[in-house]
């Protein structure tokens, strides 16, 4: 996923200018900053994804800053833009915990490298706090069982992960429903791409969307900072919808949203954030029943 907001701070007001419209051009937000007072005033206000800062910024000890930087709970990714200071002090900057360095003079194409490896990281290393959060032991994930029927779901799984469908599982409890989901991940052409996980019946109403789509610093009580959600973090991969019949009739219809057109905006936001996800969903119940009593939506049931 692209970064979003990100704080430019340079000494050099004509360089900064330039820059930053670079930056903006690839629809990135830019705070401006011409003093390290300036980068502390942004960041008492809100969240960002990435700094590019200065090392001759006035008033600015950069290994000092590095140090405030990593007492933060949300700290951005650091980028020094040096010029003509020691390799020993590249060296520094990177013990202290910076994610990259530009020498000047730089071109656009850097600083689009540059973009470009923080947004990639930032979305790995997101997805990866989420699929260790959800994981569970290799062994637990195998389809066991020598019968013909087993060897059919097999045969089943290995044809429709190499498409792009939404699948949807039924079964009792304690039928393997999510081994089925994670096979289908594995055997599919998003196989090193984030496998996330939701249990739709453990979340209460009040915090699925935000769980699902993510929200925007201070869009509710308790929201003290930016946070992506589900269909987010599983970008260019899968995502699986467990027990997706105890969601409610209004979170279908913005489910039903993101399956059709693919985006969809953060709770207390207004940009649009478009994902490439493919949807795995499973009940124990009987979808078709509940659609009848009006308690699971037709369309949505049919996207399945």
């Amino acid at each position: 996923m692209p970064l979003e907001k990100v704080i430019l701070a340079e000494g050099d007001e004509n360089l900064r200018r330039t820059v930053a419209e670079f930056i903006r051009s690839k629809r990135i937000d830019v705070a401006e900053a011409g003093t390290i007072q300036d980068v502390y005033n942004y960041l008492g206000k809100d969240e960002f994804d990435l700094i590019f800062i200065d090392a001759k910024l006035p008033e600015c000890k950069l290994l000092d800053f590095f140090g405030d930087l990593n007492q933060r709970a949300e700290k951005p990714l650091l980028i020094p833009l040096v010029n003509g200071e020691p390799d020993s002090f590249v060296l520094d900057c990177f013990k202290a915990g910076a994610f990259d360095y530009l020498a000047k003079p730089f071109s656009r194409e850097q600083i689009e490298i540059a973009l470009h490896k923080a947004g990639n990281f930032n979305h790995i290393a997101r997805a990866n706090a989420a699929m260790v959060e959800g994981a569970v032991d290799d062994a637990d994930r195998e389809i066991l069982g020598g019968s013909d029927l087993i060897a059919e779901t097999r045969t089943l799984i290995k044809r429709v992960a190499q498409t792009q469908v939404t699948v949807l599982i039924q079964g009792e409890s304690g039928t393997g429903k999510e081994l089925v989901a994670r096979a289908l991940h594995a055997q599919s052409p998003r196989a090193q791409k984030p496998f996330i996980k939701i249990n739709c019946a453990a979340l209460p109403e009040t915090l699925i969307e935000s769980e699902f789509f993510g929200h925007e610093k201070g869009a509710f009580t308790g929201a003290v900072s930016k946070r992506q959600g589900r269909f987010e973090l599983a970008h260019e991969g899968s995502i699986l919808l467990d027990e997706i019949s105890e969601i409610s009739l209004a979170m279908q219809a913005k489910l039903l949203r993101v399956l059709q057109e693919q985006e969809f905006e953060r709770v207390g936001g207004n940009k649009t954030v478009k994902v490439d996800v493919r949807v795995i969903a499973t009940t124990n119940r009987t979808l078709e029943e509940s659609v009848e009593k009006g308690e699971f939506r037709q369309d949505l049931f049919f996207r399945h």
